[in-house]
This record gives C-alpha cells, structure tokens and sequence, in this order.
C-alpha cells in the first residue's frame, strides 16, 4: 500500500514540475472526448463509468472528466410446490431488488511533454450510493407463514486523485495508462425483519484509502 502511495506522490510532483517549465499547448482546447478502459484481449469496457465516461478539455493544459455508473438489478426465484411424505407441501420465494449510483468529477492538469506525449493529473469527488431489498416466504399447509425481509443501504463520499501519461497517436485518438488512490468515507445500514422477530438495525462507519491498479485506456476526441 504505501509503495502505491509514494509512487503516486512522486507521479504528482513530477507532473507538477514538468508543467512549470513545459510549454503550453492548446491543440486540444474545446474538445471533448469519450473514454473506455482496455481490458484483457484487447475489450474495451468501463474507465470511470458504465454510463459516462468523458472529459472536456478547458484548455490546452486543463480538462474537467466525469464518469456516471448506474445498476439496477431485479428478479424473482420460486422453486414452486413440494409434496412430502407427511402429507403436506411448501413452497418458496425468493425477491431481490438491487440499485446503485456512483459519480466521479476530477479536475485535471495536464502537462506537456512532446507534441503527443503529456503526463496528467487530478483530483475531484467521489460519490456513491446504493440500496439492496430481499424478501424471502416460506409456507406449508402444516407450518405457519414465514418471512424475512433485508433492507442494506450503503453511503460512501471521498476524494480520487489520478495521475498517468497519455500519448495521442492520432488527431483525434489516444492511449493512456493511469493510476489512482481513492479516500472515501463508506456508510452502511442494514435492517432485518422477520415474522419471529422484532427489526434489527445494525450501523456501519468505516474510512478506507484504495489504491487501483495501473488501468489502460482509449480516448477517442471530438
């Protein structure tokens, strides 16, 4: 972890030397650009955001990037009616509804190395939320009624600082390899409720600083 870091500050200080002394460009000035991270085999997928993922050059040495995410996940399970040897049947069913949100806005730096080389880096806040509901029945002609219902809502805010090197090997396209250290502050809220018992409610509060792994991209300009 603290490898991670130090690389990360002395990424940063770099870049901030680098763009004192470099020469200002302005090619990319007005711009826009979509983003997508270069998996394994060569997929393209998600950078900052499964939505959105782009940024728009103020300047030729500033950019301001966003990323969206958004999931919503619904489904039902029943495994239908039992016949048992003691004469009577069960059945069960299974509801999950799952949703999150998640928003990153950073404001970078760019700085110039070449004609289409520049280092970068940024930092901007990070958002988060998410909501899961289950709700689970178990009934037989000879057992009472059974529920369970599990509600989990889920808070995180924090800051994402990048830094990473981009090489434009096109007018309009380029490649870049990024780094970044997230600080986020993460809360959760679990409740449960079933027909043999009263509602419980348990609370979580947690810091958490991650570092990511070195990610590849492609930036495609407009």
């Amino acid at each position: 972890m603290f490898k991670n870091i130090s690389f990360f500050v002395v990424i940063l200080l770099f870049s901030v030397t680098v763009s004192v002394n470099a020469q200002d460009s302005t090619s990319l000035s007005g711009k826009y650009a979509l983003q997508f991270q270069i998996s394994q085999n060569f997929t393209l997928g998600n950078f900052l955001g499964s939505v959105i993922s782009g940024k728009y050059n103020c300047s030729g040495t500033s950019a301001i990037r966003i990323g969206v995410d958004f999931t919503t996940t619904m489904g039902n399970q029943s495994n239908g009616n039992h016949e048992f040897s003691s004469g009577y049947s069960s059945s069960n069913l299974n509801e999950n509804n799952t949703q999150s949100i998640g928003v990153v806005a950073q404001y970078l730096w760019e700085a110039p190395l070449e004609d289409n080389i520049q280092f970068y880096y940024g930092v901007g806040p990070k958002l988060g939320f998410g909501f899961t509901h289950q709700n689970s029945a178990n009934s037989s002609t000879s057992s009472s009624y059974i529920y369970y219902k599990q509600t989990s809502k889920n808070f995180s805010v924090g800051f994402l600082g990048s830094a990473g090197v981009e090489w434009f090997f096109s007018k309009k396209m380029s490649l870049c390899a990024e780094y970044g250290l997230a600080y986020l502050y993460n809360y959760t809220k679990n409740s449960i409720n079933t027909s043999t018992s009263t509602e419980q409610t348990v609370r979580i509060y947690s810091y958490s600083l991650r570092s990511d792994n070195v990610r590849f991209g492609l930036s495609v300009y407009f």
